[in-house]
């Protein structure tokens, strides 16, 4: 009887990993040490930042992961496109090296996350080549949603959108005639209650988290560009709209239960109750772009029949 062959084993996520990585050479393995230890420094503080209690980039941790997942799901392109080093990547490190530097001795650490994120795109470019750099652009650009804003930034940011969800909220409870009066972040109710809008229900961790969805979103869709650019800008509009939406359905309840009600575990519940709203908001929207642009797309020629 003839030997029965036995049937090729479909390759792992750790055989495709080994595979990448031995295609990365030496002097690349040697630029990514030396990375790691010019950087362990602040990468700690980003990593406190991710970890900060009541922060805005809980979600940061995750990136990473979500961009090497985007780069798995290409593995078999990114696999066929063969190795042409382009010194516009040593020009970048070049560049980064004297942010990093002079960051380093202005003791400032916002160009320092900027700069790491460039970095990996220079290295990317001096190991292999442009057509590499472009087939990953969109999980490089993912990683910017790791890198934390800077406080001063955030602070004005959070001001600014806590005054106008405030302001928002306010004004749709003045067709109930409930007298409700704001002053600044403050909400005043006429039986003497106070609700406090603080910075965290100002909706910037939303915009940041719902941006960072929106772009996982897009990623997935079968939009064109155009559509998969304009989902990905719709999450802040999306996020901001929930929010305010958040904060009225808060007043409501202290208005009837009162502030010590709205401000308590149904504050905690509606955090995450707005979050699923947000996403079903985002999902509409791909729907309605999805039928939109389908029905833009120039109708394909008949191909007429050939004669007898």
């Amino acid at each position: 009887m003839p030997a029965q062959t036995q049937p090729k084993s479909q390759p792992s996520v750790l055989d495709d990993l080994m595979v990448l990585l031995r295609q990365i050479p030496i002097a690349g393995y040697i630029l990514i040490i030396l990375f790691a230890w010019l950087y362990y420094e602040p990468l700690m503080v980003v990593w406190r930042a991710w970890t900060k209690d009541g922060g805005y980039y809980s979600h940061g941790p995750l990136v990473p992961f979500v961009a090497a997942w985007m780069l798995y799901t290409q593995k078999e392109v990114l696999l066929t496109i063969p190795h042409r080093s382009s010194w516009s990547g040593l020009a970048i490190l070049l560049i980064c090296s004297l942010i990093f530097l002079v960051s380093s001795l202005c003791h400032m650490y916002p160009p320092k996350y900027v700069a790491f994120v460039f970095y990996l795109l220079g290295f990317n470019l001096l190991l292999f080549g442009t057509r590499m750099a472009r087939a990953t652009l969109l999980p490089w650009a993912f990683l910017f949603f790791m890198v934390p804003l800077p406080d001063g930034l955030i602070d004005l940011i959070t001001y600014k959108l806590r005054i106008a969800v405030t302001a928002t909220a306010v004004s749709m409870t003045e067709p109930f005639n409930w007298y409700v009066v704001k002053s600044g972040n403050y909400i005043f109710f006429p039986n003497g209650d106070t609700l406090v809008v603080g910075d965290i229900c100002a909706g910037l961790r939303s915009i940041i988290s719902l941006l960072a969805l929106g772009a996982v979103f897009a990623f997935l869709s079968r939009l064109s560009p155009f559509g998969s650019i304009l989902l990905f800008i719709l999450s802040a509009p999306v996020a901001i709209i929930t929010n305010i939406l958040r904060i009225f359905a808060l007043i409501v309840i202290a208005h009837f239960w009162g502030s010590e009600v709205a401000s308590g575990r149904v504050h905690d519940i509606s955090g995450w109750a707005i979050f699923v709203v947000a996403f079903s908001l985002l999902y509409l929207c791909y729907f309605l772009l999805e039928k939109i642009l389908s029905k833009q797309e120039p109708a394909q020629p008949a191909i007429p029949e050939a004669q007898p």
